[in-house]
């Protein structure tokens, strides 16, 4: 099987894919997981298990722009 030329822009699009699904989902259901977190007890997990899920698929997705670009972190 052989390996795509360019895995950089799969994976650049794929997270950017889950990215934009992921703000479409927040802003459509804003009024379910606003309502789910006003419950009192453990609910106040969900907005901080959300904010990771979103810090995970948006910094993949970033940093496959920059891989993309050639643009690299200077190691020094």
């Amino acid at each position: 099987m052989s390996q795509p030329k360019h895995p950089h822009l799969t994976r650049l699009a794929l997270f950017g894919l889950a990215t934009v699904l992921l703000y479409w989902a927040l802003f459509h259901y804003e009024a379910g997981i606003v309502g789910a977190t006003q419950h009192g007890h453990w609910s106040f997990v969900i907005p901080i298990a959300l904010a990771f899920v979103f810090s995970f698929f948006h910094g993949n997705f970033t940093g496959g722009f920059w891989d993309v670009l050639g643009i690299r972190a200077n190691k020094h």
